[in-house]
């Protein structure tokens, strides 16, 4: 292909762009950071919008792809199983995508060995020095940057990948037939339990670095954040490992995790008024943190990495953290022991009625009353709470289906208690619904009608988990051939 001169301009979602050939290799661009997120680039890997003639990372390696890999909305790398081919040879393995390259060191996948069988690290735009991905075996990967090889003037890209998505519905051949109910029912049971041990497979992956303390400590702080701070609390977490929190005291506590998050008053970038920051509260926890160890020795994130926007006051991280710090206080050094003594009890449940016991007793060790200067406060600062508790009941059940109940299912199978492992997905099986979220509004949509709503199904936690592995397995990647309400004779015969 022969290149020809043109001029780009610096904004990345301007249309006036001279040609549809990729920018020049040497070309100085830097995109608009605040409008891209990692599930735009993504989608431009798994759809391969770029041109595949002459793929060269970043390193100066030769770079083929033959299989992108399947895409993996779990926690881990992002595509699965790729085949790339790379200065001629041929690597099985997985993909991970950033936005920027700098993303694979700031979210620590060079410290976790899950990530050891990637074998491209592919982003939008290359900002690190480094020419090699470190892995945390110590082997170098190959980056590809991808702004230099895209297939369409990237605001066109963004355009069609942030436009809304294809309704699953329009094309559902499922939508407008008469079900049957009693098989449907079990398809999402089935697909809920799938989804329960998948996660705990994934517990049984994070065994082989991590202890159970650990585990449950990153993956319910994790959850806490939501989709908007997940990660940035899963980092925190990974920052300021458990055991740093032995024989401190509930304050001591907020302060080490306020301190590294980076998000003391006195370290925000607009400073509070000085009527805020002589609170007593405020003044004992920056003096905690100043003589911490932790204030000397541990890498400190920044404001920037924390998402403050059309967040509700009372799901604002840094009441987040307030509540982590509470369970860590309450649990007295073993969150793995705050919870696991309850999960035995259903070993030895024999009534529906203890079993319902012990799963409100599961949910009320997580539901969190606000105090003190939190009872009125959703930042330093802010008011907004009404005395609104740390975690409610929804975020509680949350955790305990999608975070606990594998871990306390892992270290049964550990400890090779059968008893316990069938007790522990028995608690699963039949908690009480979740909150409704897009997914499975989506999939009520698609799957049943006004003559067949989805109450008539009786949802419960395990079958919306169901709904959600359905939507993500299937429905997504419009596997309809392979779809399990067709397998399963869900689908009454119009005929």
């Amino acid at each position: 292909m022969k290149e020809t001169n043109h001029d780009y301009k610096t904004d990345m979602f301007s249309k006036e762009f001279s040609d549809k050939e990729f920018r020049e290799v040497d070309k100085v661009y830097e995109p608009d950071f605040d409008k891209i997120d990692e599930d735009f680039v993504q989608k431009l890997w798994n759809g391969q919008r770029f041109f595949h003639a002459n793929l060269i990372s970043i390193d100066g390696k030769d770079i083929r792809v033959l299989k992108p890999g399947v895409w993996n909305r779990e926690e881990g790398p992002d595509f699965m199983h790729a085949e790339i081919e790379i200065n001629g040879k041929l690597l099985v393995g997985d993909v991970e995508i950033h936005v920027k390259s700098s993303e694979w060191y700031a979210h620590k996948h060079h410290l976790n060995s899950r990530y050891n069988r990637v074998i491209l690290h592919v982003v939008l735009y290359g900002d690190d020095f480094n020419l090699r991905t470190r892995l945390q075996n110590g082997k170098r990967i190959s980056t590809l940057e991808l702004l230099k090889w895209i297939d369409a003037p990237i605001g066109d890209l963004y355009d069609e990948t942030t436009q809304a998505e294809e309704d699953p519905s329009n094309f559902c051949r499922v939508a407008g037939n008469r079900l049957n109910i009693d098989n449907l029912k079990n398809v999402f049971e089935t697909l809920g339990t799938e989804r329960f041990l998948e996660k705990a497979d994934a517990v049984r992956l994070l065994r082989t670095r991590l202890n159970f303390e650990q585990i449950l400590y990153e993956g319910i702080m994790e959850a806490l954040g939501y989709s908007q701070n997940s990660k940035p609390l899963r980092e925190l977490a990974q920052c300021v490992p458990f055991p740093v929190f032995d024989y401190k005291s509930e304050h001591e506590v907020q302060a080490i995790l306020f301190g590294v998050a980076g998000l003391l008053p006195s370290q925000l970038e607009k400073p509070l008024p000085v009527s805020e920051t002589e609170n007593p509260y405020i003044v004992a926890l920056e003096k905690l943190w100043e003589v911490s160890d932790n204030a000397k020795n541990v890498e400190r994130m920044v404001e920037s990495k924390w998402r403050f926007g059309r967040i509700r006051p009372n799901n604002h991280p840094v009441r987040r953290i307030v509540a982590m710090s509470q369970l860590i206080f309450h649990c007295k050094g073993s969150l793995m022991m705050y919870f696991l003594p309850t999960c035995e009890m259903a070993a030895n449940a024999d009534t529906s009625v203890t079993l319902r016991g012990i799963r409100n007793k599961l949910l009320n060790l997580l539901i969190l009353e606000s105090t003190g200067y939190w009872e009125t406060h959703s930042n330093f600062g802010r008011g907004g709470t009404n005395n609104a508790k740390l975690i409610g009941q929804n975020r509680a059940l949350d955790i305990l289906i999608n975070k606990i109940l594998p871990v306390a299912y892992i270290w049964a199978v550990e400890s090779e208690s059968k008893k316990l492992q069938d007790a522990i997905l028995t608690l699963y099986n039949d908690y009480t619904k979740m909150q409704d979220n897009s997914i499975i509004r989506q999939v009520g949509k698609q799957v049943f009608s006004d003559a067949q709503p989805m109450r008539i199904i009786k949802p419960t936690a395990q079958i919306q988990q169901g709904i959600i592995r359905l939507y993500k397995n299937y429905c997504i990647d419009q596997l309809c051939d392979l779809c399990p309400i067709f397998e399963n004779n869900c689908v009454m015969s119009t005929e």
